[in-house]
Protein backbone atom coordinates (compact mmCIF):
# COMPACT_ATOMS: atom_id res chain seq x y z
CA UNK A 1 0.00 0.00 0.00
CA UNK A 2 2.91 2.78 1.13
CA UNK A 3 4.42 1.66 -2.47
CA UNK A 4 0.99 2.18 -4.50
CA UNK A 5 0.16 5.43 -2.54
CA UNK A 6 3.66 6.64 -3.95
CA UNK A 7 2.41 6.00 -7.61
CA UNK A 8 4.22 2.47 -7.43
CA UNK A 9 1.78 -0.17 -9.34
CA UNK A 10 3.09 -3.80 -8.56
CA UNK A 11 1.79 -7.05 -9.42
CA UNK A 12 -1.50 -8.22 -7.12
CA UNK A 13 -0.69 -9.51 -3.92
CA UNK A 14 -2.41 -11.14 -1.01
CA UNK A 15 -1.32 -13.50 2.25
CA UNK A 16 -1.37 -17.02 2.25
CA UNK A 17 -2.69 -16.46 5.56
CA UNK A 18 -6.14 -15.18 4.02
CA UNK A 19 -6.46 -18.20 1.38
CA UNK A 20 -9.38 -20.17 1.34
CA UNK A 21 -8.55 -23.06 2.65
CA UNK A 22 -7.78 -26.48 1.00
CA UNK A 23 -6.06 -23.81 -2.07
CA UNK A 24 -3.13 -25.05 -4.25
CA UNK A 25 -0.93 -22.68 -4.50
CA UNK A 26 1.00 -24.79 -7.82
CA UNK A 27 2.18 -21.68 -10.00
CA UNK A 28 2.64 -18.75 -7.08
CA UNK A 29 4.89 -17.14 -6.08
CA UNK A 30 5.26 -17.58 -2.23
CA UNK A 31 7.38 -14.86 -0.42
CA UNK A 32 8.61 -15.70 2.82
CA UNK A 33 11.77 -14.71 5.92
CA UNK A 34 14.40 -17.39 5.41
CA UNK A 35 12.92 -18.24 8.90
CA UNK A 36 10.17 -19.90 7.70
CA UNK A 37 12.06 -22.66 5.49
CA UNK A 38 11.50 -26.00 6.78
CA UNK A 39 8.68 -24.84 9.33
CA UNK A 40 5.36 -26.69 9.56
CA UNK A 41 3.88 -23.27 7.74
CA UNK A 42 5.78 -24.32 4.58
CA UNK A 43 4.20 -27.71 4.90
CA UNK A 44 1.44 -26.63 3.00
CA UNK A 45 3.18 -26.22 -0.39
CA UNK A 46 3.68 -29.84 -1.47
CA UNK A 47 5.89 -29.67 -4.04
CA UNK A 48 8.00 -26.75 -4.13
CA UNK A 49 11.01 -24.98 -5.08
CA UNK A 50 13.08 -22.71 -3.02
CA UNK A 51 15.22 -19.68 -3.64
CA UNK A 52 17.17 -16.96 -1.35
CA UNK A 53 17.19 -13.27 -2.92
CA UNK A 54 20.37 -11.43 -1.53
CA UNK A 55 23.30 -10.18 -2.24
CA UNK A 56 25.20 -13.02 -0.87
CA UNK A 57 23.97 -14.93 -3.76
CA UNK A 58 26.62 -12.88 -6.53
CA UNK A 59 28.97 -14.78 -4.21
CA UNK A 60 29.80 -18.12 -6.10
CA UNK A 61 28.52 -21.97 -4.63
CA UNK A 62 26.31 -19.46 -1.67
CA UNK A 63 22.85 -21.11 -3.32
CA UNK A 64 24.60 -24.38 -2.88
CA UNK A 65 25.90 -24.57 0.39
CA UNK A 66 22.49 -22.36 1.76
CA UNK A 67 20.49 -25.55 -0.13
CA UNK A 68 18.30 -23.51 -2.35
CA UNK A 69 17.40 -24.20 -5.45
CA UNK A 70 17.47 -20.76 -6.94
CA UNK A 71 19.51 -17.71 -6.49
CA UNK A 72 18.98 -14.27 -7.15
CA UNK A 73 21.05 -11.32 -6.78
CA UNK A 74 19.44 -8.42 -5.06
CA UNK A 75 20.66 -6.28 -2.48
CA UNK A 76 19.78 -3.21 0.02
CA UNK A 77 23.35 -2.00 0.59
CA UNK A 78 25.20 0.37 -1.05
CA UNK A 79 28.33 -0.46 -3.03
CA UNK A 80 31.61 1.28 -3.39
CA UNK A 81 30.74 4.26 -6.40
CA UNK A 82 27.57 4.70 -4.93
CA UNK A 83 28.92 5.64 -1.13
CA UNK A 84 31.43 8.01 -2.83
CA UNK A 85 28.70 9.29 -5.42
CA UNK A 86 26.43 10.38 -2.38
CA UNK A 87 29.00 11.65 -0.19
CA UNK A 88 29.97 14.05 -3.05
CA UNK A 89 26.41 14.83 -4.24
CA UNK A 90 25.38 15.85 -0.22
CA UNK A 91 28.83 17.96 -0.29
CA UNK A 92 29.17 16.67 3.61
CA UNK A 93 31.95 18.51 5.22
CA UNK A 94 32.34 15.73 7.77
CA UNK A 95 31.47 11.97 7.22
CA UNK A 96 31.36 9.32 10.62
CA UNK A 97 31.21 5.60 9.14
CA UNK A 98 29.92 3.02 11.32
CA UNK A 99 28.91 0.13 9.60
CA UNK A 100 30.77 -2.17 7.18
CA UNK A 101 34.41 -1.42 5.83
CA UNK A 102 33.96 1.56 8.09
CA UNK A 103 37.44 2.52 8.04
CA UNK A 104 38.44 1.98 4.99
CA UNK A 105 35.73 4.26 4.20
CA UNK A 106 36.92 7.32 6.16
CA UNK A 107 40.25 6.81 5.06
CA UNK A 108 39.93 7.32 1.43
CA UNK A 109 37.60 9.97 2.12
CA UNK A 110 39.87 11.52 4.98
CA UNK A 111 42.73 11.57 1.48
CA UNK A 112 39.81 13.25 -0.43
CA UNK A 113 39.45 16.05 2.02
CA UNK A 114 36.66 15.24 3.99
CA UNK A 115 36.78 15.08 7.66
CA UNK A 116 35.62 11.41 8.13
CA UNK A 117 35.81 9.07 11.07
CA UNK A 118 34.67 6.14 12.24
CA UNK A 119 32.08 5.38 14.95
CA UNK A 120 33.15 2.74 17.39
CA UNK A 121 30.92 -0.18 17.97
CA UNK A 122 30.88 -3.56 19.16
CA UNK A 123 30.08 -4.95 16.07
CA UNK A 124 29.76 -3.56 12.77
CA UNK A 125 28.25 -6.24 10.67
CA UNK A 126 30.91 -7.87 9.20
CA UNK A 127 32.67 -9.16 12.28
CA UNK A 128 35.70 -6.05 12.24
CA UNK A 129 35.46 -4.17 15.13
CA UNK A 130 35.42 -0.26 14.03
CA UNK A 131 38.86 1.85 15.13
CA UNK A 132 38.55 5.41 14.90
CA UNK A 133 40.69 6.91 12.29
CA UNK A 134 43.18 8.88 13.86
Amino acid sequence: ACYESEGLRLLRSRLVSSAEKGRRFAGDLIVAPPGARGSVWTRRFKRHSTAFVSGWMKVRGNRRRRGYDRGFVLSDHADWPALIGTVRETEAERVIATHGSSSTLARYLSETGIDAQTFTTEFDGLGERSEPVE
